[in-house]
C-alpha cells in the first residue's frame, strides 16, 4: 500500500502531477479503489495555467486566441464527458481491465516495481498513441474524436473540449496492457497522469523549448511532446493533417512516421477543415454523428457503407483509404466564426455553465457515500441543464423554454435529492437561480430575438443564392 499518498492540497503536488513529475513511490498503489483522482488533485495548477495563460493573451494583443464564449463551451463539454466517464464508463471499463487482468493475463508484474514504474508509463503511451491515431484514420471514431478538433480557438480550456461518445472505442486499445500483466491500480495513475500532461500541451504561449533552452530544450522536444507539437496536431493547415499523436512522448510518432516539425513561416489555424458553426456543448458532440450518418446514407454499395465508416473521414469511393491529400483545402488565412453577444448574456452563461460544472465535481467528492441513482439523476441534470444553455448560446427559441423549465426544476430536485452536498452551497445557488428567474425574461426575449434575426439571415441567403443560380 502506498504509505506517502498525495495531499490532494498541496500545491506541490499538483504543479508535479501536471509534468508527469511524480516520483515513482508516490504512484505505488496496490487497490484500484486505493488510487485517488489524480485530474482533481491536479485542478488548481492546471486551472491557474489556465488563467496565466489567458492574461498573456489578453495582454500581447492576442485576445482573439482566448475568446470567453469558446472556453465556457471547452469546459462545458469537459463537464459533460467527466461526469459520464465517472458516473458510468469508468466503472465499467475498470471491470473490464480487472476481469481480463483476472482471468487473461500471461504475467504479473509487480505493482510497487520502478520496471513497472517505467512499463506503465511507456505502455500506457503506446496504447495511446494508436487509440488516437485510429480516432483519426477511421470514420466511425473521428465522429467521437473530432469535437475535440472543433475549435477555432487553442489554449489550454480546449483540453476539456474532450468528447462522451469516444469513451465505449478508447478502453479496448489499452487492454493489452492487462494481458501483459500491468496491474489495474497501475494502469489507472498512469492513464491519469498521461492526461493531466496533455493539459500544458494546448497552449500558444510557450514557443518551441529549443528557443528557450538551447540545447536541452531540443533534447526535450525529440522526446516528450511539446506545446510546439500539439499545436501541429490541432492545426488544419495541409502539413498537419494527421500529425502528431502521442500525449506524453514524441517518440511513437517519430518512429511510425505521423510526426511534423511546426512551422515557423506558416500560421496555424485552428478548427476542423469543415468549419462547422456549432455553439452548443451538446450539438459539439452530436453534430459529427450526424454528418456521419448523412455520407453513410449517401453511399450506394454496402461495401461503401462501411468503408464510409472504417475508412478515413476524408474518404469517398475510388480514393485511398484515408482520401486524396490533394483534396485537402488550404484553410491558411482562414477567418474566425465570431459569436458576439452583449456583456451581460454572456456573464449570465458564464455563471450558470461554471455552476453545472461544479455540481459534478462537488458531487464526485461525495461519490463514494452515493448509491447508484443520485449519480444518473445528477447526470441526467448536468445534460439537460447544458441542453437549455446550448440552446441560448445557439440562439434557438427551445433554449428560452428549456431554460426557465431547468431554474424551476432545480428547486424541487435540489431538496428531493442530494445535487449539493452543503446547506450553504445549496444555499447560495438556490439564490442564484432565484435571480436567474428574475433575469429570464431579458434572457427569452433576447434569445427570441437572435432566433428570428437568424431566420432572415437564412431566407436572404437562400435567396441571393437562388438569384446567383
Amino acid at each position: 500500500m502506498n504509505t506517502s499518498a498525495p495531499d490532494p492540497f498541496s500545491w506541490a503536488f499538483s504543479l508535479r502531477a501536471n509534468f508527469y513529475a511524480l516520483s515513482p513511490g508516490e504512484t505505488y498503489y496496490e487497490n484500484v479503489w486505493q488510487v485517488p483522482n489524480m485530474v482533481a488533485m491536479a485542478l488548481p495548477v492546471m486551472v491557474l495555467m489556465s488563467v496565466t495563460e489567458a492574461l498573456i493573451l489578453k495582454y500581447t494583443n492576442r485576445h482573439n486566441n482566448w475568446r470567453l464564449h469558446n472556453a465556457v463551451l471547452n469546459y462545458s463539454s469537459g463537464g459533460l464527458t467527466e461526469a459520464s466517464n465517472n458516473f458510468i464508463f469508468r466503472g465499467a471499463e475498470a471491470t473490464l481491465y480487472i476481469w481480463i487482468y483476472n482471468h487473461w493475463r500471461l504475467t504479473y508484474l509487480d505493482w510497487n516495481s520502478l520496471y513497472t514504474y517505467f512499463f506503465a508509463m511507456l505502455g500506457v503511451e503506446f496504447c495511446y498513441y494508436w487509440w488516437h491515431r485510429a480516432s483519426h484514420e477511421t470514420g466511425l471514431m473521428w465522429a467521437a474524436h473530432s469535437s475535440h478538433h472543433s475549435s477555432e480557438d487553442f489554449n489550454m480550456t480546449v483540453t476539456a473540449r474532450t468528447s462522451w461518445t469516444m469513451r465505449p472505442f478508447r478502453w479496448i486499445f489499452f487492454m493489452p496492457l492487462a494481458i501483459l500483466g500491468l496491474p489495474p491500480a497501475v494502469f489507472l495513475v498512469h492513464q491519469q497522469l498521461s492526461f493531466v500532461y496533455a493539459g500544458w500541451t494546448h497552449n500558444e504561449t510557450v514557443p518551441k523549448l529549443g528557443k528557450v533552452i538551447p540545447g536541452l530544450g531540443h533534447v526535450i522536444e525529440f522526446i516528450f511532446h511539446t506545446p510546439s507539437h500539439h499545436r501541429v496536431h490541432h492545426g488544419a493547415n495541409k502539413y498537419c493533417i494527421d500529425k502528431n499523436y502521442g500525449q506524453t512522448f514524441i517518440i511513437f510518432d517519430r518512429i511510425f512516421g505521423t510526426f511534423a516539425e511546426e512551422r515557423e513561416d506558416e500560421p496555424l489555424v485552428y478548427g476542423t477543415l469543415s468549419q462547422s458553426e456549432h455553439n452548443s456543448a451538446i450539438t459539439i458532440h452530436i453534430s459529427p454523428w450526424i454528418e456521419l450518418w448523412r455520407k453513410v446514407q449517401s453511399m450506394t454499395t454496402f461495401g461503401d457503407k462501411v468503408r464510409a465508416l472504417v475508412y478515413g473521414p476524408g474518404w469517398t469511393p475510388g480514393q485511398p483509404r484515408l482520401g486524396d491529400p490533394a483534396h485537402i483545402p488550404d484553410v491558411r488565412g482562414r477567418e474566425k466564426i465570431q459569436l458576439h453577444l452583449p456583456s451581460w448574456f454572456s456573464a449570465y452563461m458564464l455563471i450558470n455553465s461554471a455552476l453545472i460544472f461544479f455540481s459534478y465535481f462537488e458531487m464526485m467528492g461525495r461519490l463514494k457515500n452515493l448509491g447508484n441513482w443520485p449519480p444518473l439523476v445528477n447526470l441526467t441534470y448536468i445534460f439537460f441543464s447544458y441542453t437549455a444553455l446550448g440552446g441560448l448560446y445557439e440562439g434557438r427559441h427551445y433554449g428560452a423554454v428549456l431554460e426557465i423549465i431547468r431554474l424551476l426544476a432545480f428547486f424541487g430536485l435540489a431538496y428531493v435529492h442530494p445535487v449539493f452536498g452543503s446547506a450553504t452551497t445549496l444555499k447560495v445557488v438556490s439564490w442564484v437561480n432565484l435571480l436567474n428567474v428574475s433575469l429570464w425574461p431579458a434572457v427569452a426575449v433576447f434569445t427570441f430575438r437572435r432566433a428570428e434575426n437568424s431566420k432572415k439571415h437564412k431566407k436572404t441567403s437562400e435567396a441571393n443564392k437562388a438569384k446567383v443560380n
